[in-house]
């Protein structure tokens, strides 16, 4: 009997002969189809990777508009905010007044935060302050449920103004409360100064909540008695220490709160005022005779402790980052100085072109 043998096709021989075809055939034909899954993700990450774009673009456009518009000055300006001025009224007010460069990028910036609704009230501001800061200021105000905030480097008549503007207080009696003789038998107060500037840096920055029927004269004390509360025992120590009144202390603090608002650098800048004093070296209209202003706590600390070093300059950095730079050589500080003011100069003139 005759077996007959089938014909094979050559493809089929192939297969047969040569098992890494039948292989790649199968894994051809069961293998999932990855450019169908790669295309249902791709949409979607295009999609993320836009937003994030998006993101990242408007976060670098507002830190560019709200940024400070002058990080190395120290001044401070009052802005009265009357009733019922709408937000292009205050952002042109800032901008007449230095405060700001532009009234339109400030606008931008407040509207971005939601922080539009501003207080009427008189506020000190400053060019250092960036938008955000500026504006977070003006919404929150002064006012506090029940009370009143003293903010830090608030001088007596500045805190009299936003006062009486709130309601709190008639400013003529706040004043004359403040001028009260018998204030001088408070042992840090003294007998050396006269009139209302013998509370000057007295009247302590913080929250307080008071009875609306509380009168000028109880709001002075209870403010000179949160200073006294805060001003310890060791911290009287550390005044006699340092052969210093407690004025004295407030006097130094009071100049290291114009100075700056850096906290890290205020024991630096206190060691060149000390040392400056120390040493002989501080002019006559160097140190003043009263507080410039409400020091805060940082600052009163930092002129009780200053930096440990022979510093007897400081000048603001030509990185015009609102920083200071520290020396104890005259010839460095006038070089130091020079950068500074080249760098000044440099910025300036780039404004003005920014401006054409």
């Amino acid at each position: 009997m005759k077996v007959r043998r089938s014909r094979s096709t050559p493809d089929q021989v192939n297969i047969l002969e040569d098992p890494s075809n039948q292989t790649k055939e199968l894994t051809e034909t069961t293998a999932p189809d990855k450019s169908g899954i790669n295309k249902r993700f791709l949409k979607p990450l295009r999609i993320i990777i836009l937003i994030l774009a998006v993101v990242f673009a408007v976060f670098l456009s507002f830190q560019f508009i709200s940024r400070p518009y002058d990080k190395t000055t120290s001044t401070f300006t009052n802005i009265v905010v009357s009733e019922g001025d709408d937000l292009t009224t205050v952002s042109e007010m800032l901008e007449d007044n230095g405060i700001v460069m532009k009234a339109s990028r400030f606008r931008i910036a407040a509207k971005m935060m939601l922080l539009t609704d501003f207080k009427p009230g008189t506020y000190y501001l400053s060019p250092s302050m960036d938008s955000k800061e500026i504006a977070r200021t003006m919404v929150k105000g002064i006012t506090i449920p029940n009370g009143f905030t003293v903010p830090e480097g608030y001088t007596l008549d500045l805190l009299a103004s936003s006062l009486a503007r709130d309601g709190f207080v008639d400013k003529k009696a706040f004043i004359k409360a403040a001028s009260d003789p018998a204030l001088q038998d408070i042992d840090f107060i003294g007998k050396d100064v006269d009139g209302s500037a013998q509370v000057e840096g007295f009247l302590f920055p913080g929250d307080y909540t008071v009875s609306p029927e509380i009168d000028e004269s109880m709001l002075i004390l209870i403010m000179i008695d949160s200073f006294n509360n805060f001003f310890n025992d060791d911290y009287r120590a550390r005044a006699d220490e340092l052969d210093m009144s407690i004025r004295d202390i407030i006097v130094i603090a009071s100049m290291i709160q114009n100075i700056t608002t850096n906290e890290k650098e205020m024991p630096e800048i206190s060691s060149v005022i000390h040392n400056r004093i120390n040493l002989g070296l501080a002019g006559k209209n160097e140190v003043p005779a009263i507080p410039l202003c409400s020091p805060g706590e940082k600052a009163i600390i930092a002129a009780l402790y200053p930096a440990d070093n022979e510093n007897t300059y400081y000048v603001l950095s030509s990185r015009l980052d609102g920083t200071h730079v520290f020396t104890s050589d005259e010839e460095e500080y006038k070089q130091l100085l020079e950068e500074y003011e080249t760098a000044v100069k440099e910025r300036d003139a780039s404004r003005a072109t920014d401006g054409d």
